[in-house]
């Protein structure tokens, strides 16, 4: 692609470094007049290159330093030289005075409105501001220096502690009485603190419980929980109501589970809480589950999915009827996979119909249906009706039983693709699930196009990232798994020279991952392929040593050598691979 094609210096200059391909380039320029958006915008948003590139491509086209801010600790008094509204609506901050110059870190250099800003601030003060470019990610750190978690957290305590301590030995009284709003303010802020920890540091899920008298505040992050905060015991109930107020449960109504939703915005993003409640001995638990409609915009390719899995499954994705399911446990991935793909699939001309429980995310386009058990709304009744509402794609949320496996195979024998997940270890273990469930193996063979397992492992951080050699006994297993003949793998390539041994990563730890060496998570995954071959083999009831021959004449990756291949890359390490193939 000519440079003039895509008018974004970045998006060129990226694709000369080889950093990005010429047909992704392409791609951008075409969503950017579908969308609206920059060029520049949408690279960032869908986070195609690290931040980091894009922030030194930055520094390189507009001439300007990059400025490192991880783990840096900006001065008081100069981070007050930008007042913090400032800083926040036009992403920048004040990084160091020196003599009569300012150092400023920005994120655009040609957002000449924050230039002109930094100009106006710096003249009143008589500085010279000297601009450098800093990362997205870093910047927020720096910002949240303004009023950082613990300080937000102290604050509303205080302001809660005042409301709710109780004074002479009496418990405070309950939210309702005379005072209510100015009882809810304080206990608002403290919720309010919570949630922007949680957007603001990518958490899942937010857990509130009762911990030896007192109230324990944990947050899940790349799929391990935190504890961040312990408080008063006296604020509990308090914080409970609150929650329920606001997710619209009934406050008197203590001795059932409770299922409830809230939409807010949080750091200038709309962010749905899915809230459960749960009766302990003489209190409550709370958990949420954070639904960031910005954490959707994902690719196959930014799940974690290799050039020839995602061909496998964009050849899968264009039949026309037919069956594809996502397997793994609880909290896998499976359902963000299957939103990828009716992503690729929602186009004007199709009509995509989805019945889940709970609907996670809004995608637009696509008529999402939630599943109400309680009132004979079920997967089962769900796909009857659906089936009258002439559909091209049906998506179900689970096959659990007997009758929804029955009506999803005679959905997808009947010109429909059907997309749904199952709970199965492994790719080939779907097949005798659903025989099990009652499906004719003449039908699993006939309908099944696509089986996608998969597992989440975190991430290594790429600010901290080291490598690492393993000691022999656990090279020479590595070896094992990856020398594999119909894997095809060059282990050379990955090889150390001077050593002879296979190099491996880890992340030492640093603020950018909050110390953890883990930042983000990516899939680890195998892809079985219905062939012909393998539906003769479903058809005649044959062994399952029968279909492992033939997954290895397909020269299918397995989950675990596929984790090993990550590790090697330095994409994880493998601790998590390990870990993850446990589950």
């Amino acid at each position: 692609m000519a440079e003039k094609e895509t008018k974004s210096p970045i998006v060129d200059y990226l694709l000369k470094q080889g950093k990005i391909s010429a047909e992704r380039a392409k791609e951008l320029v075409e969503d950017a007049k579908k969308t609206g958006l920059l060029v520049d915008e949408i690279l960032e948003e869908r986070r195609i290159v690290p931040e980091l590139d894009i922030a030194k491509a930055r520094a390189e086209i507009f001439k300007v330093p990059y400025i490192d801010l991880y783990g840096q600790t900006i001065k008081d008094d100069v981070k007050k030289l930008i007042p913090q509204e400032i800083a926040e609506n036009y992403k920048l901050v004040a990084v160091e005075k020196k003599d009569n110059t300012l150092k400023v870190a920005m994120i655009n250099p040609a957002d000449f409105k924050a230039r002109e800003a930094v100009d106006f601030i710096a003249r009143q003060k008589k500085l010279k501001p000297l601009f450098g470019v800093t990362t997205a990610s870093a910047l927020k750190n720096v910002l949240a220096q303004y009023t950082g978690f613990t300080e937000e957290l102290e604050e509303a305590m205080g302001a809660a502690e005042a409301r709710f301590a109780p004074v002479s030995g009496l418990p405070s009284p309950p939210l309702g009485g005379v005072g209510e709003e100015e009882k809810i303010a304080p206990v608002s802020r403290l919720f309010a603190s919570f949630l922007k920890y949680a957007v603001d540091n990518n958490a899942s899920d937010i857990h509130i419980e009762p911990y030896m008298g007192k109230t324990r505040v944990r947050f899940r992050v790349d799929g391990i929980l935190h504890d961040k905060a312990i408080l008063p015991g006296y604020l509990h109930s308090a914080i409970v109501s609150r929650i329920k107020v606001m997710s619209n449960l009934r406050l008197d109504e203590t001795r059932v589970p409770q299922d409830g939703r809230i939409r807010t915005i949080i750091s200038d993003r709309e962010i749905d809480l899915r809230v459960s409640t749960l009766p302990l001995l003489g209190t409550e638990k709370v958990s949420l589950r954070v639904l960031d409609p910005a954490k959707m915009d994902f690719t196959l390719e930014n799940l974690g999915f290799e050039k020839e899995g995602i061909e496998i499954i964009k050849r899968n994705l264009e039949q026309p009827h037919g069956m594809m399911l996502a397997t793994g446990p609880t909290g896998c991935g499976k359902t963000t996979t299957l939103y990828t793909c009716l992503k690729m699939l929602n186009r004007v001309e199709v009509n995509i119909m989805t019945l889940e429980d709970p609907i996670e995310y809004h995608v637009e386009g696509v008529n999402q249906s939630q599943a109400r058990p309680e009132i004979g709304y079920t997967f089962a009744s769900g796909i009857r009706s659906f089936v009258r509402q002439d559909p091209d794609i049906i998506m179900v949320g689970e096959i659990r039983d007997n009758e929804t496996v029955e009506l999803a195979i005679h959905a997808a024998l009947t010109g429909h693709l059907v997309l749904s997940t199952l709970h199965t270890n492994n790719a080939l273990g779907a097949i005798p699930r659903l025989i099990d469930m009652k499906a004719e193996p003449f039908l699993i063979a006939s309908c099944l196009n696509l089986v996608i397992a998969q597992r989440l492992v975190r991430r290594v951080c790429e600010r901290c990232r080291q490598q690492i050699f393993l000691p022999e006994e656990a090279e020479k297993e590595a070896r094992e798994v990856l020398g594999k003949p119909y894997l095809n793998i060059n282990l050379d390539e990955y090889t150390d020279e001077k050593t002879g041994r296979l190099k491996f990563y880890r992340g030492t730890g640093c603020p950018y991952c909050l110390h953890e060496g883990y930042k983000g998570r990516v899939s680890i995954y195998e892809i079985l392929e219905i062939t012909p071959q393998m539906q003769n083999i479903v058809t005649g009831g044959r062994q399952r040593d029968d279909m492992e021959q033939e997954t290895k004449r397909q020269k299918m990756m397995t989950m675990l050598e596929n984790g090993y291949l990550k590790a090697l890359k330095g994409i994880t390490t493998l601790e998590e691979v390990l870990r993850a193939a446990r589950e």
